[in-house]
């Protein structure tokens, strides 16, 4: 009886195996059948054929991105046959300008395939096939150029086709920019010969296949501006890094990201790995008072607050065993009463904390979300982190409290250029783009068009009311924000000596066609702040993209530059 159970057991183990054995092979052979047979295909398929990738341009049409045909000198000794190196080195040595001697211990290397010289161009190849040289061959290459240098490198990125890495756009619009050879008739056996030759189609050996080019956003022009200005500023203010990015509210399209430090793209490979990353998209920084913006913003949509409320600012209050204060308390002392543009024109702590505990936490959080914080934007280059928004039920009294004035959470500075041109853009948020046509871009709203009017009142007006600033664009209305925050500790544990400064503003102000957010990391010096660092670079960058774009100046700023003259 037992040994008839054992045998129950062992058949029934064999047919369960048996039939998962079978559905596997059905699952290969049938409902996969046309995956395996790809990722096959991949494995044995070649080419001799080289392909190419389209052109990346700038709105405008200026190249950013192409691809040279160059060639390169390869030698066979076991096909030099009678011909010596000395004589092969004679012919090759004046086209080469490759000194005789050098080129024939080149020559006698002891391998079966020699490098002689890499990335000639085609008139030395065509001179070196005209000799007929035994042994030597010029096969032809597909080389990325990027003619403008190191203009706009941490957006356009670099590509490497033989390991198949890629960055930037030339990573993310690969599927456009990358024509690759058809393969289907050009497979090869397991030895590397090809198979079913009589298959193989002529033109397949010797069509480059057309890509498609990729037009961006960019505009060269205001992408130098913006480099240019970004790079002065950080060597005045001795800083680790910056971005400036300059942006059309309106719909999202990003027309400079300039992100230093930065790279020659054809270099990559000798580059430090942390200066081929855009961290203005991959990592995270403590906003600071420009998040007073944002806090204002849901304050008003909310309705704790209107154009009119007064709020009474102590200088510093205590919480949860921490003391915070205003950044000037220690010379000022509490100011008291204050209206909203006294809060923005003075980036009072004490105002933007009050503010931001006045709202239900849900409600707030909620907004927050739909400014876009917490999460991916959607920018249309790879990397993107998503920040640090905290759930609402994990709020403290004190995380509510500093999230008034921009800490408490994590953005990336294209985060917050974003959030904020949903505010000049009549509160519709828009995801940011560098590829002009971008099929992928949402729309959604944040705030209502009354709170936008408000809002953006409230911040021509806090920027039009000191006496001297570093900011005010003669001509136009300006709606803006300074922002000084702390830089984390490396090792995680509070904050370290080192600050980041900041400023953000649209004009014109009534009607936004340009956005501009400045970040500096890490300036040195004493009198490092939003004002004194990031001001100037954005000031810089606007007065030249004003001039770029032929923009008229604003009656209303024009007629109050005429009254208090």
């Amino acid at each position: 009886k037992g040994r008839f159970v054992r045998f129950r057991v062992i058949w029934g183990w064999t047919i369960f195996l048996f039939i998962v054995l079978f559905a596997r092979l059905f699952y290969i052979q049938v409902v996969n059948a046309q995956n395996f047979r790809d990722q096959a295909r991949k494995l044995y398929a070649g080419s001799t054929v080289i392909y190419s990738r389209g052109r990346i341009l700038d709105r405008n049409g200026v190249v950013l991105a192409q691809d040279s045909i160059l060639y390169d000198v390869y030698a066979h000794p076991r096909y030099y046959y009678k011909t010596t190196p000395e004589e092969i080195s004679a012919k090759l040595s004046p086209i080469l300008n490759m000194p005789q001697n050098v080129l024939v211990d080149k020559l006698k290397l002891p391998f079966s395939t020699i490098a002689v010289q890499k990335d000639i161009p085609k008139a030395e190849a065509e001179k070196i096939r005209d000799l007929d040289l035994p042994g030597i061959e010029t096969p032809r290459k597909m080389v990325r150029r990027y003619p403008q240098g190191a203009l706009a490198s941490q957006v356009i990125g670099y590509v490497n086709d033989d390991a198949s890495i890629s960055t930037g756009v030339e990573k993310s619009a690969e599927k456009a920019l990358r024509m690759p050879p058809n393969l289907s008739d050009m497979e090869r056996d397991g030895h590397g010969d090809f198979m079913n030759v009589q298959n193989i189609k002529p033109s397949a050996l010797t069509t480059i296949p057309k890509a498609h080019d990729v037009k961006l956003t960019i505009d060269s022009r205001i992408q130098y501006a913006a480099e240019s200005a970004l790079a002065e500023g950080l060597e005045k203010s001795k800083a680790k890094r910056g971005a400036a990015i300059v942006m059309n509210p309106n719909n999202g399209e990003i027309l400079a990201f300039a992100v230093l430090p930065d790279y020659d793209p054809e270099k990559y490979a000798t580059t430090p790995p942390a200066d081929l990353t855009n961290w203005a998209i991959t990592d995270v920084y403590p906003p600071g008072s420009t998040f007073k913006i944002l806090t204002i913003a849901a304050g008003l949509e909310t309705g704790v607050i209107n154009k009119n409320s007064i709020l009474h600012d102590t200088g510093f209050v205590k919480m949860g065993g921490y003391t915070i204060q205003n950044y000037d308390y220690a010379t000022k002392g509490a100011p008291g009463d204050i209206n909203l543009v006294y809060l923005l024109e003075h980036s009072s702590n004490i105002g933007a904390l009050l503010v931001s505990l006045m709202m239900d936490p849900a409600q707030h959080y909620k907004i927050l979300h739909n400014f876009g914080l917490g999460q991916k934007t959607g920018i249309d280059i790879p990397g993107e982190s998503a920040g640090i928004l905290h759930p609402p039920q994990d709020w403290s009294p004190l995380l509510h409290a500093t999230l008034g004035f921009g800490y408490g959470l994590a953005a990336t500075p294209i985060q917050m250029a974003t959030a904020v041109a949903s505010l000049a853009n009549k509160g519709v948020w828009v995801t940011p783009h560098v590829i002009m046509n971008d099929p992928n871009i949402q729309r959604h709203r944040v705030l209502s068009e009354k709170t936008t009017q408000v809002e953006t009142q409230l911040l021509t007006e806090s920027i039009d009311a000191p006496k001297t600033s570093s900011v005010r664009l003669d001509g136009f209305e300006l709606a803006g924000k300074t922002g000084t925050s702390r830089k984390p500790a490396d090792d995680g544990r509070g904050y370290s000596s080192q600050v980041y400064t900041s400023f953000v503003g649209f004009f014109p102000a009534e009607k936004p066609r340009v956005l501009v957010m400045v970040v500096v990391d890490s300036p040195q010096g004493g009198n490092a702040w939003g004002s004194t660092v990031a001001g100037p670079i954005f000031k810089s960058i606007a007065k030249q993209t004003i001039g770029y774009l032929g923009l008229k100046p604003d009656m209303m700023a024009t007629k109050a530059i005429k009254t208090s003259s």
